[in-house]
């Protein structure tokens, strides 16, 4: 038998090294492609740009069909300065189209978290510590979904949040929905949120629809809203204000509209200019002549201080000559409200003025009275 011909032996050769070549060549895509490997690479390398420690528990997965999609267990993200927790989930689910990862336009997806939790003490410490940077909307083509999450700051929390944003994108409108428990002391209301915004970004018109329960023993106060208006946020603060507010609620919650401003910074700022369409049955009841004009009384609120709300509130109320000045801070009164053996009055600092009154059968002209609980303080405005 005839040897091969050289040509031919150089042939099977260069064969067998380019076989060769390939196995390497997949052994190695498929070693960098590894779940956890892969994991561990991306969450690097988006850790070291933004500062922080990102890692996993559990056994991560993949897709690269219709477009790459990977799926973190038990992803923990700390503040790379002081190891504070600032986000973890039970499960992360994140969509990259092939353009992103290419080098286009960063654009996600979309992302869904399964349980997740946000300290927001810890994310606004990181913020202020990032280099200055023009603000840019991220693009979800197909939103962002959080089931049973929960949002912890300083003084209250959220839990069972659910909360949905079908997609964001810059300059086109957008809607998002809410429902969760709020909870600061022993204030707890749950609620349902629907709200829509007109250009998302650091500035927009905005309108907001909400129904919910404040918990009270021994039945729960259900309570509607309905607000329209514009939002805008600058390194002073967030600002807020309403050309239309509405706002319902089971006695002894009010029902009234009017208008308002909030501006959360440093301290909360808040007022409210309208209409108390009645006076809550639950209330203190007013000596004539007042019940007879306890409809539709002008109101109005301002507050300015502590963000929980530990500050006095003073209040003004008015129909026809009639009118009531008071101060007041909540937990007093919600004290008072869930305490039905207390006291008649309120614990507030009042000065009512009014043309008449009757006690008794007595009639009063010209009258002015003055309450001044101890444990009220606080001028007004």
């Amino acid at each position: 038998m005839m040897p091969a011909p050289r040509r031919s032996r150089r042939k099977w050769i260069l064969l067998a090294v380019f076989a060769g070549l390939l196995l390497a060549a997949a052994w190695w895509v498929d070693r960098q492609l590894e779940p956890h490997r892969l994991t561990a690479l991306v969450l690097e390398k988006s850790g070291a740009s933004l500062a922080l420690d990102l890692s996993f528990d559990g056994d991560p997965d993949y897709v690269f069909r219709p477009e790459p999609r990977l799926r973190i267990p038990n992803l923990v993200v700390r503040d790379h300065a002081d190891g504070k927790l600032l986000l973890s989930a039970k499960l992360a689910d994140i969509s990259l189209p092939w353009a992103t990862i290419t080098g286009g336009e960063p654009v996600i997806t979309r992302i869904e978290l399964d349980h997740p939790m946000l300290d927001l003490p810890t994310l606004r410490r990181w913020q202020a510590a990032r280099p200055p940077a023009p603000f840019k909307l991220p693009t979800l083509l197909h939103g962002i979904h959080a089931r049973s999450g929960t949002v912890q700051d300083e003084g209250y929390r959220v839990t069972n949040l659910d909360f949905d944003l079908p997609r964001l994108r810059e300059n086109e409108p957008a809607s998002a929905k809410a429902s969760g428990r709020f909870s600061e002391g022993e204030t707890v209301i749950d609620f349902d949120i629907d709200a829509r915004i007109a250009t998302p970004g650091l500035a927009s018109d905005f309108g907001l629809r909400a129904s919910g329960s404040l918990q009270r023993s021994p039945t729960p106060l259900a309570f509607k809203a309905d607000l329209d208006g514009r939002y805008q946020s600058t390194d002073a603060g967030l600002s807020v204000a309403t050309g239309s507010l509405s706002f319902a609620g089971d006695s002894p919650l009010p029902r009234m509209n009017g208008k308002a401003q909030v501006l959360v910074a440093e301290k909360l700022g808040a007022s409210f200019d309208g209409v108390l369409r009645d006076w809550p049955r639950d209330w203190p009841s007013l000596p004539a002549p007042l019940p007879e004009q306890a409809t539709d009384l002008t109101l109005r609120v301002s507050y300015q201080g502590s963000r929980s709300f530990t500050d006095p509130i003073h209040l003004h109320l008015e129909k026809n000559s009639t009118s009531v000045d008071a101060t007041m801070r909540l937990a007093d009164i919600q004290d008072w409200m869930a305490t039905p053996e207390g006291t008649p009055l309120p614990p507030l600092s009042a000065t009512v003025t009014t043309p008449r009154i009757e006690l008794d059968g007595i009639r009063l002209e010209g009258v002015e009275v003055e309450l001044h609980p101890d444990e009220v303080t606080g001028n007004p405005p």
